[in-house]
Order: C-alpha cells, then sequence, then structure tokens
C-alpha cells in the first residue's frame, strides 16, 4: 500500500537547531554527550589572537579530554592514525572536519571506522555548508553537522546545529537559545555555481602560471562547493606574499598560519608544514572574474619577486 502524499516525520528527517555561532552549536553538542570519553580531533586545527580556535576552544572551555589524529600534507585523514586512536576504544566524540568545502576521499571510511567504535560523529562543515545543503556530499553520514554562516554568506554571524536521523534523539538534550537560520535568506544553489565557477578560473590561472606554488587540491569534485582556493607557498615567505597581497587590495588568508598549542609539531609533522605553507584566495561570490585575474597575476609577479 501507498498512500497519496508521504506521512512519515521521521522518514528523511535532518533537524536544524540555530545558533548564534557554529562555536557555540559545537559547544552544545559536547554538552549533551556528556562525561565519560574522549574528543578525538584531526591535527590541523587554528588559533588567532583575534577570534580563538573555533573547534578546539570548546573542548578546552569545557574541560574536556582530547586527543588528535594525523592528516597528510594535504590534509587527507590518516586511516592508519585515526583507527589507532580509536581502537584505544574510550572516545566519545569523533570529529571530521572538511577544509575548505572539500570532502576527504576517505570520509566513508573514516565514519566507519568512528561506527564500529560507538563514537558520536560530528562533521565540521564551516567551510562546507554548501558541499553538504547544495552538492549532498557530506553531513550525512555522520549524526551531526555543524554550520557557520558568516564564513560563506554576507552576514555577521549564525550557525547551525544538524542533526541526523539517528540522532535525532539528542534534540531533547541540546540547550539552544532561540535564533533565525540565516541561511535561508540567500540562493544558496546560485551562490554554489559562481563559487564553483570561481575556483576553475582561479585554477586555470595558477596552473598556467609558472609561478612557484602547488595547489593543495587537484581537483574539485563533483558536489564540491569551495570556502577558498589553497595553495601551497613552495618557496619564499608565505606570510610576505601575504602582506604584498592584502596591502595590494587582494584579500587572501592563511587557514591556518598558526596551529593551536596543544598539536605538537614533531608528532603531527604534515600538519606542521601545510600551516606554515597554506594561502587561501578567495573565489567567493562576489569576486568578479576580471578581479580574480587580477589577483593570479600580482600573486604570481609577487611570488616571481620574493
Amino acid at each position: 500500500m501507498i498512500g497519496k502524499n508521504a506521512s512519515n516525520p521521521l522518514n528523511g528527517v535532518r533537524r536544524a537547531i540555530p545558533f548564534a555561532s557554529a562555536r557555540r552549536a559545537f559547544r552544545a553538542v559536547l554538552q549533551a554527550a556528556g562525561a565519560g570519553g574522549k574528543v578525538l580531533l584531526p591535527a590541523y586545527i587554528g588559533w588567532s589572537p583575534k577570534e580563538g580556535s573555533g573547534v578546539f576552544d570548546p573542548v578546552r572551555e569545557l574541560g574536556l579530554e582530547f586527543r588528535f589524529y594525523a592528516l597528510d600534507e594535504r590534509l587527507r585523514i590518516d586511516l592508519n592514525s585515526l583507527g589507532a586512536e580509536l581502537a584505544r576504544g574510550d572516545v566519545r566524540v569523533l570529529v571530521l572536519i572538511h577544509y575548505f568545502g572539500r570532502v576527504d576521499p576517505r570520509y566513508t571510511d573514516a565514519v566507519r571506522l568512528g561506527r564500529e567504535r560507538g563514537a558520536f560523529i560530528v562533521e565540521d562543515e564551516a567551510h562546507a555548508m554548501f558541499s553538504d545543503l547544495v552538492g549532498g556530499i557530506c553531513g550525512r553520514l555522520g549524526d551531526a553537522a555543524i554550520y557557520s554562516f558568516h564564513k560563506l554568506l554576507p552576514v555577521e554571524s549564525g550557525g547551525a546545529l544538524v542533526l541526523n536521523e539517528a540522532a535525532i534523539a539528542w534534540a531533547a538534550r541540546i540547550k539552544a537559545p532561540a535564533g533565525e537560520m540565516a541561511a535561508a535568506q540567500f540562493d544558496l544553489h546560485r551562490i554554489a555555481e559562481i563559487r564553483r565557477t570561481n575556483w576553475r578560473l582561479v585554477d586555470g590561472l595558477i596552473r598556467e602560471s609558472g609561478a612557484e606554488m602547488e595547489p593543495l587540491f587537484s581537483s574539485l569534485a563533483a558536489g564540491e562547493i569551495p570556502q577558498s582556493y589553497p595553495v601551497l607557498i613552495r618557496h619564499g615567505s608565505r606570510d610576505d606574499l601575504y602582506r604584498r597581497m592584502n596591502a595590494a587590495g587582494f584579500g587572501v588568508v592563511s587557514l591556518y598560519h598558526t596551529l593551536i598549542a596543544a598539536i605538537d609539531p614533531q608528532r603531527f609533522p604534515e600538519s606542521a608544514r601545510t600551516s606554515r605553507q597554506i594561502l587561501n584566495l578567495p573565489v567567493h561570490q562576489d569576486a568578479a572574474e576580471g578581479d580574480l585575474v587580477d589577483l593570479v597575476d600580482e600573486l604570481a609577479c609577487a611570488a616571481a619577486t620574493g
């Protein structure tokens, strides 16, 4: 028998709870998880004197125990490291981060390892909300996802916690203030297409420029919506390039130029090396084609004159 209309309110449900910020949404998840286990995070988490560390500060503030698993230089999950940490049997919350809107090629395997050890899986989608909501390629294998509106949209604040079907019961544990879903005000599909178009343009220009820099990612997969275009500065000073580009009017950033002190560079040398070399180029929806051409020209010139 098939009814005229869908009637099961739990079939395919995702519960979105608005917060003032992604940081507060993550804190609420950690509080709901309670004591009795550690938080396992990837070993590429940044800190700045102005903003602190969005994903690590709630862990520290709540006094929770934590550990890290390794990533390679391209920020791909080291499954051996992740598996070894989970095998210790004390992980309560596993955090996966979709850096710069890219979904790790080992995402499915990482979730499987977490499930096998009974971890509650949180996907940090501060950079990947579009890859989730428009691309549909992340955010659904874990138990919960975290959004940060201001990192992708022209709003000053706002975030959300999204609970997937298997974790809907957690909604009763979440302490959330009243808020609004700022993302609902925008045409996300159109914005996502502009970002993908801009990424492809910058990618082609960078590869044709001959500049001594290397794209962090080799391609943009179907459904991936970029937060920025990351490159690795192999020669010369990344910090000098950052200053010169911003002085010229191009808003580049370095995510993350300073790792949190808890990440030991001797234990995680790949993360440390990437943090020293990374430069993120803007490909957001306000960037015009001509300005992106000028950006890459300026960057190539600055890199050549080092």
